[in-house]
């Protein structure tokens, strides 16, 4: 069996049992209660913002296919039809796994809470096989589809990446617009309107407020883990295909290089497979506490393991070089540097942001002196935290460089990111617990379900540290190899690439500044949306007859349609900034001009998207411990402070963080892209 076909059935394997998984759940017999009326006005707010995003996918993918074409004529430059099916297919592939995660899941949320009446086990058990279905279903489809393109040329999968890479920029940003603008909206009517009921079935902000987050949460997350993820494959396959253009390696190693990272994906399907396999056995024994982060740790153990007897099998590698390691090529070392260093990084963001920790408590405490403390308590993390990141970059770096060269980076990358279905699996079991107890709040007045949502709720922040950090960090490195990648397969020398002029300098300039012109549209967009919610919540009190007696629904469709045009809308400018100003350069500058423009993005990436995840994270968390009840719970006089805080701390995480991380990713993977057109 070769290593594509191995990777296939890893792949179709995973798929059948996350199948499987929704069916079962889907047999859960369920009466129609409250649950079932509230949770079904929280889908179809979901199910919306999942039907807008796919058709403005769809939209782009058309644009920007548009635009090469032009500009292949104008420059009578070779137009890759293959490869621009490639990039439809990426994107149709992300899009599939929207409509899962948006038209699917939600509909599981009164099943969860119909086993929630019973013993905790049976709810733990659904929570967690509906997550697992997420996780496995979304690698699966995209790992299929991606890599029977492989067998045609390698170049359609880098069309394939840029196609998924697009399509998660618009679940993730255009989520994040989403969510961001659905809080601070609900948050300025609650200070606006205070005598409206607000945390209630009646008002459409917050039901629409529980639907973005959802939406941001668990799309927008999942999709970014899949772009870095397939990111970090490509930089393994392109410097495959590198090394036999540009070294007399012999065939047996080359083919060995081929399929190393295939082995290694296969072997994380079998580790999240036995990790799924380790939680249900240690349900058996009733054993909860730090289960999700267990299931992580198996699979880690078990990718270890396998990837040490892959890599040992390796033929040595005598034409050692800058790309293979200049002193000796142990890539399993590179491998261990990078499950070590996503270790200390997650545990790092844990420390420093979770509510469990000092950090959380000491910026918690200074709402006592105004909301402006709390900004400059998270801001000084922020900033001091991008210190502690260097250093853990820069040691995965050099030990991985040490060890195997620049292609040891791309091996610490993807062991980094190789447990991706296990990641999405733990990291979306808290916002859908989140979702679960915000409706059984709104909708059950039972005691043991209440119990069981709020303990389901508190488990699943025990996973908070697999977040805003742990995407960037890798974004970072995924955009980086796969540039490495590149420059090595199209066979540039320093010289050429790295020569300073007033060209090259002013690619640097212009990739540093794209992607901060572009967050700021975001931010105003944000403005836009979040008066929009305040008018609308309103309106609706004042115009729907006996809504606020309880007697009527709120119209949860036309707050979330709007809302969810202006987010997708407020991309528009954004994407034409990273997607045509790249091309521009590439295709009427140099290439050397257009890596410049992608170091200059990756710097910014760098120097920002760290910052605004800390001090957002940590000033969320100080509010939890307020919610929890801790100084003074939600009757503290300073609790206004820090809610108010937390308004902006959302726009920090939840927007800006990761938009630096997509940016970064879209214009490495578009570079890549417009340099194998021009070679």
């Amino acid at each position: 069996m070769t290593a594509i076909q191995l990777l296939l059935v890893c792949s179709l394997i995973l798929g059948i049992i996350g199948i499987i998984q929704l069916i079962f759940t889907k047999k859960i017999k369920l009466k129609k209660n409250q649950s079932h009326k509230i949770s079904a006005l929280v889908s179809d707010g979901i199910k919306l913002y999942g039907l807008r995003a796919f058709s403005s996918i769809l939209q782009i993918l058309t644009y920007t296919s548009l635009i090469f074409y032009l500009l292949s004529i104008f420059l009578n430059k070779q137009f890759l039809w293959s490869q621009i099916g490639a990039f439809y297919l990426g994107g149709l592939s992300m899009s599939i796994t929207l409509f899962i995660l948006t038209g699917i899941i939600p509909a599981f949320i009164p099943k969860i809470l119909e086993k929630s009446k019973g013993y905790f086990k049976d709810s733990f058990i659904s929570h967690f096989n509906t997550v697992s279905m997420l996780g496995f279903i979304s690698i699966s489809l995209v790992l299929i589809i991606g890599f029977s393109l492989l067998d045609v040329s390698y170049k359609l999968l880098i069309g394939y990446g840029l196609g998924v890479i697009f399509s998660s920029l618009f679940t993730r940003i255009g989520g994040g617009l989403f969510k961001v603008s659905s809080h601070i909206g609900l948050g300025i009517s609650k200070m606006r309107d205070p005598n409206l009921p607000h945390k209630d079935v009646r008002n459409t902000g917050y039901l629409v407020n529980i639907a973005a987050d959802y939406a941001h949460k668990l799309s927008g997350f999942c999709s970014d883990i899949i772009g870095s993820f397939f990111l970090s494959i490509l930089s393994m396959i392109l410097f495959a295909f590198a090394f036999e253009k540009n070294t007399h390696l012999s065939t047996t190693i080359l083919d060995q290089l081929k399929s190393l990272p295939l082995h290694i994906i296969s072997i994380s399907i079998i580790g999240s497979l036995i990790g799924y396999g380790f939680v249900h056995l240690r349900l058996k024994r009733n054993a909860y506490q730090n289960i999700l982060l267990e299931n992580l740790y198996v699979a880690l153990i078990i990718c270890s393991i396998g990837t040490y007897f892959i890599m040992k099998s390796l033929d040595p590698i005598d034409h050692l070089s800058v790309w293979t390691g200049l002193y000796t090529f142990k890539p399993y070392y590179a491998y261990l540097a990078g499950l070590i260093g996503v270790t200390l990084i997650c545990y790092t963001s844990e420390v420093l942001t979770s509510s469990k920790y000092k950090t959380a408590n000491l910026c918690a405490q200074e709402s006592e002196f105004g909301s402006s403390m709390i900004h400059l308590f998270g801001i000084s993390l922020g900033l001091k935290s991008n210190f502690l990141y260097l250093i853990y970059i820069l040691l995965i770096c050099i030990v991985s460089y040490i060890s195997a060269g620049f292609y040891g980076i791309s091996i610490a990358t993807l062991a980094m990111l190789s447990v991706s279905s296990t990641i999405i699996t733990i990291n979306s079991f808290s916002p859908l617990a989140k979702s679960v107890n915000k409706i059984a709040n709104l909708s059950s007045s039972s005691h043991t379900i209440l119990n069981h949502s709020k303990k389901m709720n508190h488990l699943g922040s025990a996973t908070i540290a697999i977040g805003n950090g742990y995407s960037a960090i890798t974004s970072l490195l995924a955009s980086c190899t796969v540039c490495l990648a590149t420059i090595y397969l199209a066979g540039y020398s320093y010289d050429s690439l790295f020569s300073i002029n007033t060209v090259w300098l002013l690619g640097i300039i212009l990739g540093v500044m794209i992607p901060l012109i572009s967050s700021g549209f975001l931010v105003s967009v944000v403005q836009k949306t979040s008066k929009y919610f305040v008018n609308e919540i309103k309106r609706q009190f004042n115009e729907i007859p006996f809504l606020s007696e309880g007697k009527a629904n709120p119209d949860i469709i036309k707050c979330t349609d709007k809302a969810v045009c202006y987010s997708m809308d407020g991309l528009i400018i954004p994407s034409i900034l990273i997607a045509l100003i790249p091309i521009l350069i590439g295709y009427l500058l140099n290439i050397a001009t257009l890596l410049a423009f992608a170091i200059g993005a990756l710097l910014s990436c760098f120097s920002l998207s760290f910052y605004w995840s800390i001090a957002g994270d940590v000033i969320g968390n100080a509010r939890t411990q307020f919610n929890n009840g801790r100084y003074g719970g939600d009757n503290s006089p300073y609790y206004k402070e820090i809610d108010q805080s937390n308004q902006i701390g959302t726009l920090y995480k939840d927007l800006l963080g990761p938009s630096l991380s997509l940016f970064i990713k879209f214009i490495t993977i578009l570079t890549t892209i417009i340099i194998i057109f021009l070679i």
